[in-house]
């Protein structure tokens, strides 16, 4: 719950929106597998080198919300091209904020930003809508592809400036 001041704290706003968008999922649809790390959500479906992540960092005032790919370079590329080829289908549906990138030398992501002042339960709203959102359009293809057999195997996971280490923390 937001504070008296209407604010949330980084670790709140995390779970304030997964609540939110889990809640937002039409009954019967399938519930990702989740994985926390202290300000890092990620909800995948059976394979966790792809996943939905979520990510309110503070230090640069945005929220990251996006579909990661990090496997292989190969099977990365692969999913990048399979979310390329559909672009014209995912794009009006996603909205213009999104942007399909070359992360790194071998991640790539699909993923959007929001600029903040301050995290707020109204921010929250929104972006757990947009979480629920991409879910629904997303999961599907993510679950049910032949590239989800393929890229099973997660890759050893890339250092990257931007990530923080990997903490397991019980929820709240």
């Amino acid at each position: 719950m937001p504070h008296k001041d209407g604010t949330l704290k980084a670790r709140e706003f995390l779970f304030f929106c997964e609540d939110l968008a889990m809640a937002g999922l039409p009954a019967g649809f399938p519930r990702p597998e989740r994985r926390v790390m202290w300000t890092i959500l990620q909800l995948h479906y059976g394979n966790p080198a792809i996943h939905f992540e979520l990510q309110p960092q503070l230090s640069r005032s945005s929220v990251e919300l996006g579909l990661h790919f990090e496997s292989s370079v190969e099977v990365n590329d692969a999913w990048a091209a399979a979310v390329a080829d559909r672009a014209d289908e995912l794009f009006p549906e996603l909205g213009p904020e999104w942007e399909l990138e070359a992360w790194t030398a071998s991640w790539r992501r699909l993923h959007r930003t929001y600029r903040f002042e301050r995290l707020t339960a109204e921010l929250g709203r929104q972006v757990a809508g947009d979480l629920a959102s991409v879910l629904q359009l997303l999961g599907p293809m993510v679950s049910g592809s032949p590239l989800a057999a393929a890229s099973a195997a997660p890759a050893r996971p890339e250092r990257h400036g931007r990530q923080p280490r990997a903490r397991r923390h019980a929820r709240r």
